[in-house]
């Protein structure tokens, strides 16, 4: 059975003849170098009514949209007249069949400012379209629990490249400007917004007297917003892909006729199911690895509680893998090490224990402030890190059988990084047994090609504003390359709200799950336009109802018209590598490439 998937490319239907029937659009472009993001025209012009929609471009114009009427013009000289430094604008009625699609579709969801609805709001502000669901809003505690701090909002926009991209940006308010770094740029610099009575964000007015918020986040803090759960349909709706769903149904219901907008589906050419057999047999193996080489821990503390707390990382170490582990105060040369220390806030750069080097010896260090001493995934990421580490001392992979593959000759894999301000290329070459060599790419007389290649592949993704990930070299001289795409694989949004609203929220069966969420799930890759693009998602089996994050789609390509053979190297993604039991989103060598360099 063919599989296929979705994601947040769009494919759309738009009618322009429609559009101009309805709609005026207007370009706005400065006589100065560039208007500034925080400029109070990109607001103004949205808080006079006659305005739908505006639409910033980057560099000297501003894209407005209006219901159709001859004195529109007018109406925007008068604005103009209103704002400071009005006079510096010119004003182009522009012909709708010159305007990109992109730029179209995104005028009509800004336009969705005005949006009304209970719990999900819009705003059209600085020419971007934010939407917050009413439950994101952060209050502050206790006595200031009526005191609104932070907005989170999703930033929904349409790319160049006809894709849907779903930002998380955070409005914070003034009260807490004491907890933002300002380096670059002032706070009073920032455009200020208030809340307006129908509890969405406008641009704060002279007259305003009310807290203000700007976009900027609190220093150390990131704001998340989860990507979907299935619990419930109010669950569903604080998600992204509820917010998404509501959206786009929205939008479509609005502009019926002129424009819809839905997602484009991609037949899977090849795809690897994670089943819990595999993940036996990795545990396994981790088993056998660790009976073979033993488990030594260090108390680097040496009070009460650190004892306590090794003694319990060794009772877990026997619950889970069966390894009775060695303690000590000292680490030893032959066996697997993990050492307990403070976090680097306790030195505070005095004494760091961070910083005691052991040459050839496999070390992993856990801090007493911050591992999570009951937790199995967290001991799980200890024990993988240390057998890369031991692996590296040792030049084998012991983690997977290689051989598997069935490589009759090595594979490279190749890694950019920036070490003091300077570039540089490492190289990891792995034989058909599993044995390898990382060396670092100089340039030399010996080596000017494949340091030329590595140099010009990432300048030239740079040039194209291209994000490299990683490059494999196979023996015959073929180069792969890993990119970010930009993409990223939606759910059957609609069918699940759908189910949700009827009160089935049992979501979680083999066939359920193949039906309604079968692009987030395990390794998948699909071919278009003579590239490769791949996902690793949430493994299947076993699968929560809540997804964290979305999964994201890389694309491979050949270098110079090098054939595709990247498919073969699909097992390498299909071990468990990373945090909380997630499956890693690159080949697995490029974990010991970091590893490497970052030693």
């Amino acid at each position: 059975m063919n599989t296929s998937i979705k994601t947040n490319q769009l494919e759309y239907s738009l009618n322009r003849d429609k559009f101009s029937e309805k709609y005026d659009i207007f370009c706005l472009e400065t006589s100065d170098k560039y208007i500034k993001r925080g400029a109070y025209i990109l607001d103004a012009a949205e808080l006079c009514n006659d305005i739908k929609a505006i639409k910033f471009e980057s560099g000297r114009k501003v894209y407005l949209m209006m219901y159709k009427n001859p004195s529109n013009k007018a109406r925007l000289k008068q604005l103009l007249a209103k704002v400071e430094e009005g006079d510096r604008f010119s004003i182009v009625n522009m012909n709708v069949c010159d305007i990109k699609d992109d730029y179209l579709i995104q005028l009509l969801l800004n336009s969705m400012g005005s949006y009304d609805s209970e719990y999900l709001k819009f705003n059209n502000l600085t020419g971007h379209l934010y939407c917050f669901h009413s439950d994101w809003i952060k209050h502050g505690k206790e006595k200031h629990a009526d005191v609104i701090w932070k907005v989170p909002c999703l930033e929904i926009k349409v790319s160049s490249s006809m894709s849907l991209e779903l930002n998380v940006r955070t409005f914070t308010s003034e009260l807490l400007r004491n907890r933002i770094t300002f380096s670059k740029r002032k706070f009073e610099d920032y455009p200020k917004y208030v809340f307006s009575a129908k509890n969405t964000l406008r641009r704060r007015l002279k007259e305003d007297t009310e807290t203000c918020f700007i976009q900027r986040q609190i220093d150390g803090v990131k704001t998340e917003i989860t990507f979907l759960d299935l619990q419930s349909k109010e669950k569903f709706e604080h998600t992204k892909m509820g917010v998404l769903q509501n959206v786009i149904a929205a939008f479509n219901e609005k502009f019926a006729g002129i424009c819809r907008l839905g997602f484009q589906s991609k037949e899977v050419k090849r795809r690897i199911d994670y089943s819990k057999s595999v993940q036996k047999e990795n545990v396994k193996r981790i088993k056998e690895i660790l009976e073979e080489t033993g488990v030594h821990l260090v108390d680097k503390i040496g009070d009460d509680y650190s004892a306590l707390f090794i003694k319990n990382i060794k009772l877990l170490l026997e619950t889970k893998y069966e390894i009775a582990a060695s303690t000590g105060k000292r680490v030893r040369k032959d066996t697997l090490n993990i050492v307990l220390i403070h976090n680097a806030e306790y030195y505070n750069g005095v004494n760091d224990s961070h910083d005691e080097v052991y040459d050839g010896v496999a070390v992993q260090h856990i801090t007493f402030e911050n591992f999570s001493d009951n937790s199995e995934f967290a001991l799980a990421t200890v024990v993988h890190e240390i057998i890369v580490k031991k692996d590296i001392e040792e030049g084998r992979i012991t983690l997977f059988d290689w051989e598997e593959l069935g490589f009759d000759r090595e594979v490279s894999f190749g890694m950019e990084t920036k070490i003091d301000e300077e570039k540089r290329y490492f190289f990891m070459k792995i034989n058909p047994d599993g044995t390898f060599e990382i060396q670092e790419k100089e340039l030399s007389l010996f080596e000017t090609n494949e340091y030329s290649e590595m140099t010009e592949i990432f300048e030239q993704g740079r040039t194209e504003l291209e994000t490299v990930r990683g490059v494999i070299k196979f023996a015959d001289e073929n180069i792969n390359v890993i990119k970010d795409s930009g993409l990223f694989t939606i759910p059957e949004t609609a069918k699940i709200k759908e189910l949700l609203e009827k009160g089935d929220n049992k979501l979680r069966g083999r066939e359920r799950r193949e039906e309604l969420l079968t692009s987030l799930l395990d390794i998948k890759l699909y071919e278009e336009n003579g590239a490769y693009y791949y996902f690793v998602g949430t493994i299947g089996e076993g699968m929560r109802q809540k997804i964290p994050r979305a999964a994201v789609i890389r694309k491979v390509e050949g270098y110079n018209g090098a054939d595709l053979c990247f498919d073969r190297l699909l097992p390498l993604l299909n071990v468990l590598f990373v945090h909380n039991g997630q499956l890693t989103v690159i080949p697995f060598p490029f974990k010991y490439l970091r590893e490497y360099v970052n030693r």
